[in-house]
């Protein structure tokens, strides 16, 4: 029962993993993780072969080398359906997008298990799949995201797709499964999960052929937030198959704002708060009984500060342990920081705060930075 649930865990993550809202601009290479799943020494039957993060061909691209222009229409064709679904919150269709052809035989048999129904109190194909795309819409708020043109097309190594293949590798070995037992009609699900769970994920990635995948950069819009930039994504075609997209870089630019880079920023700008206030409180500036109030890089926007407090020499102060030069506010009461949010003035909608708007009963999820800034205003009253 335990390696039955811990394959339903593993698949789940790499049913989730297409979808996932994590910024991966930097390295180019999709969410999930392969180390999820604990693997043995695969069935005698597959072929010996080192992975693709062990192989010299890992600098090889594993899209056409030489016209990558060629497939545009066709990859550009399913990312403005892609959101298009997106706009729709159309689970179903982003589903059939982002999976490998397929994948919905998967879920039916997850979903008919006894693990299933037993252990988590039953849950139909459809909510499956609901729930494997809900974090494509976390912190989603209303507005039309328009795309534009594509401006960079830029090809994977195998390297680059290890994990991507991995994610497809998990849900390749169900579906070969359940061919070779006749159809999800005679198949057990514990039984197919139990024989997975014994194979080498990674050899099973290594053998994952992509005829083209790309990291592609193209224009968007989103109508309600008056606000356009760049959008990030992958395109990939496993071998024969149809064009899918992995939209863990495009969501975490569109929905609410999650920039990694600037919750670092409002992190850092967090710790350097409190260690000004603590030297200022050694010096005597702090009055440690005043109400919260709140300190801008702008000084236009300082609210509610006591009138002993040199919010002047604070802002001189935070540069010597913090060196973002974007537009940010630090709330705070007495010698103590409770709260910081930072933003990029290029993309205004893109946020970072600290503690993370995701946290829990934390209120500031998919806001903007200056509905943030107000919302912290009525706090204080």
């Amino acid at each position: 029962m335990k390696k039955t649930i811990a394959g339903i865990a593993a698949l789940t993550i790499a049913l989730s993993a297409f979808a996932g809202c994590t910024d991966k601009k930097n390295d180019k290479s999709t969410g999930g993780s392969a180390e999820a799943v604990t693997t043995a020494a695969q069935q005698d039957t597959t072929v010996e072969k080192t992975t693709a993060q062990d192989t010299t061909a890992a600098e090889k691209t594993t899209a056409s080398p030489d016209d990558p222009s060629a497939s545009a229409e066709e990859y550009e064709k399913v990312l403005r359906e892609f959101i298009d679904a997106y706009n729709n919150e159309d689970y179903k269709k982003t589903f059939e997008l982002t999976m490998p052809d397929g994948a919905e035989k998967v879920m039916k048999l997850l979903a008919s298990s006894e693990t299933m129904q037993n252990e988590y109190g039953g849950i139909s194909e459809e909510e499956m799949i609901k729930e494997s795309q809900e974090s494509l819409f976390l912190g989603k708020k209303d507005g039309t995201l328009v795309p534009g043109e594509i401006k960079k097309t830029e090809p994977l190594t195998e390297e680059e797709t290890f994990e991507l293949r991995s994610e497809i590798a998990m849900i390749t070995l169900c579906l070969d499964y359940i061919d070779s037992h006749g159809g999800t009609e005679g198949v057990d699900a514990e039984a197919m999960l139990n024989e997975i769970m014994d194979y080498d994920l990674e050899a099973a990635a290594a053998e994952v052929e992509l005829d083209e995948s790309y990291y592609i950069t193209f224009g968007l819009e989103n109508e309600k937030w008056d606000w356009s930039g760049d959008g990030n994504a992958i395109v990939y075609r496993v071998r024969g198959g149809s064009w899918k997209i992995s939209a863990n870089d495009l969501i975490g630019t569109l929905s609410g704002g999650k920039d990694k880079r600037l919750n670092t920023a409002a992190d850092s700008l967090y710790k350097a708060a409190n260690t000004v206030l603590i030297e200022l409180d050694e010096e005597g500036h702090i009055k440690n009984d005043s109400d919260a109030f709140i300190v801008s890089s702008d000084s236009s926007r300082d609210f509610n500060v006591p009138a002993d407090f040199d919010a002047d020499l604070f802002r001189s102060r935070i540069k010597n342990y913090c060196d973002y030069e974007g537009d940010w506010f630090v709330k705070m009461q007495g010698a103590y920081a409770l709260e910081t949010a930072v933003f990029d003035s290029e993309k205004p909608h893109n946020v970072g705060t600290y503690p993370p708007s995701d946290y829990v009963d934390f209120a500031y999820e998919g806001m903007s930075y200056d509905e943030i800034y107000n919302k912290a205003c009525e706090d204080i009253g």
